[in-house]
């Protein structure tokens, strides 16, 4: 649950996403490219949360890149496609 999520935590995706799968997410705009796509178990670290009635979200960080790149992702896209690392 995005709610619980705090800057610094880190989520993991519950399955393989891809590129096409984030195109149609609702800040697909704001997310960088996640090229050949992210496979369970990868970490990303997450870097800012919004907690606004309506408009739930959290910014993390995609693991490996320099420059860093982010997707930012919204509550129903979270419950769906990720889980916090344990």
């Amino acid at each position: 649950m995005i709610i619980r999520l705090n800057a610094g935590d880190v989520i993991t995706p519950a399955r393989v996403l891809n590129k096409v799968m984030v195109s149609h997410w609702r800040f697909a705009a704001e997310c960088d490219s996640i090229g050949g796509g992210l496979m369970p178990g990868a970490e990303l670290k997450v870097v800012e949360v919004s907690k606004a009635p309506g408009n739930l979200w959290v910014r993390a960080q995609l693991p490996g890149r320099d420059p860093a790149a982010f997707l930012k992702i919204a509550g129903e896209e979270y419950a769906l496609n990720f889980k916090m690392k344990k």
